[in-house]
C-alpha cells in the first residue's frame, strides 16, 4: 500500500526546505502516527517508493542530500574545513563535489554512501576554534581552513589540490594566522606554516 499523496507532498516539501536531510523525530512529527509499529511501516513505504533512505540510525536523507547539511546533522559540533572551506572562500579552485571535509573533537570518522563521502577529522579541544556559523552550518574561516589543511597534511592527509601552489595565500590575513599559531604547541608545524610566507 502506498503512502497517501498528502503525506508525500508534506515530506517532499520538508525535504526541499531541509536540503534532503532530516531526523527520526522530525519524520515522526511529519507522519503523525500513533505507534512505533505504524511509524516504521510508514518509513518502509517511503523507502520502497524511493522518497527517503536511512543514512545512519536517526538520520534520513532524500536521493540527493546536501552533504554539508548532512555533515552538520551527523555531528552537530563540527565545522567544515580543509578543501571544502578553502573552496567556499575561493582560496582554491573546485574540489570534488561529492566529498566534504569537517573537523570535530575526538576520533576520525568517515561516512561513505552512494551520495558521496563525508570525512570528519578529529582534533584536540584546544585547536577547535576559528569557525563561523551561517544558516546553521559551521565553517572554518579562511585562516583556520588554511591552518587545518597544513596541519592534516603533516599528519598524512592528501588532497586533490597542491598545498604549495594552488592556495591563494595573498587572500589570507597574516595577523590572524600569527594569532592562531600561538595556540599550536608543535614548533615543527609553526615553522612549516611560516615557511609559506617567507622566501
Amino acid at each position: 500500500m502506498k503512502l497517501n499523496k498528502k503525506k508525500q507532498e508534506v515530506i517532499a516539501d520538508f525535504l526541499v526546505k531541509n536540503e534532503g536531510v532530516f531526523s527520526t523525530s522530525e519524520l515522526q512529527t511529519l507522519l503523525q502516527v500513533g505507534s512505533k509499529l505504524q511509524f516504521y511501516r510508514e518509513v518502509s513505504k517511503l523507502e520502497k517508493e524511493g522518497i527517503l533512505t536511512s543514512f545512519i540510525r536517526g538520520i534520513f536523507v532524500s536521493q540527493n542530500p546536501n552533504l554539508e547539511v548532512l555533515s552538520q546533522r551527523l555531528q552537530a559540533k563540527s565545522y567544515l574545513s580543509l578543501g571544502t572551506a578553502l573552496s567556499k572562500h575561493m582560496l582554491i579552485g573546485s574540489v570534488p563535489a561529492k566529498t566534504v571535509y569537517a573537523i570535530k573533537i575526538g576520533k576520525k570518522r568517515k561516512y561513505q554512501s552512494t551520495y558521496g563521502e563525508i570525512i570528519h577529522l578529529g582534533i584536540s579541544p584546544h585547536l577547535f576554534f576559528g569557525f563561523e556559523v551561517s544558516n546553521g552550518i559551521w565553517m572554518a574561516n579562511k585562516e583556520k581552513a588554511f591552518l587545518d589543511t597544513l596541519y592534516y597534511h603533516l599528519k598524512g592527509q592528501r588532497y586533490s589540490f597542491d598545498i604549495f601552489s594552488d592556495i591563494a595565500l595573498e587572500k589570507l590575513n597574516l595577523k590572524i594566522i600569527d594569532r592562531y599559531l600561538k595556540k599550536y604547541k608543535n614548533k615543527k608545524f609553526v615553522s612549516f606554516v611560516r615557511s609559506f610566507f617567507h622566501d
